[in-house]
């Protein structure tokens, strides 16, 4: 018996290698340079498959993986039903970067209160599903 974990390439892959080399656990061929889409590791009863990272949750609910590594966003966007978060491995961080020519003051950015306009990190129906009927912090007004 073996067990399959889903993991999608990038940010998630490169900061969980290191997760599962602190348990003794190394993935035997590198991604970039591989296009197998299961990977070996050094334990003979795990494999890692790379999907999409929209498809983690769905390839754990029905049974593709056995359990997989997805940012909140994406178990959020994806209803989580069925599924099981054990716990947040504090890994890939979002950010939110914005451009501004150089000399910008920034005391110069206050919403009009007739304002509706939002660009926010996250669409409305993740940040409702969580149950906040107001837009997240990371937000920035458009006018």
């Amino acid at each position: 018996m073996s067990i399959t974990l889903a993991l999608s390439k990038g940010r998630i892959f490169d900061e969980t290698l290191p997760l599962l080399q602190a348990a003794g656990i190394t993935v035997l061929e590198d991604p970039e340079k591989s296009r197998k889409l299961i990977l070996p590791t050094n334990n003979e009863q795990l494999r890692v498959v790379l999907v999409r990272a929209s498809d983690v949750p769905t390839y754990v609910e029905y049974g593709g993986a056995d359990m997989g590594v997805a940012g909140l966003d994406t178990l959020i966007e994806h209803g989580s039903a069925g599924l099981y978060q054990p716990l947040d491995l504090q890994i890939a961080r979002c950010r939110m970067s914005v451009a501004v020519p150089q000399g910008f003051d920034y005391a110069l950015i206050t919403p009009p209160p007739s304002s509706k306009a939002r660009v926010c990190a996250w669409p409305p129906s993740t940040w409702r599903s969580r149950g906040t009927f107001s837009p997240p912090k990371v937000c920035m007004w458009i006018w």
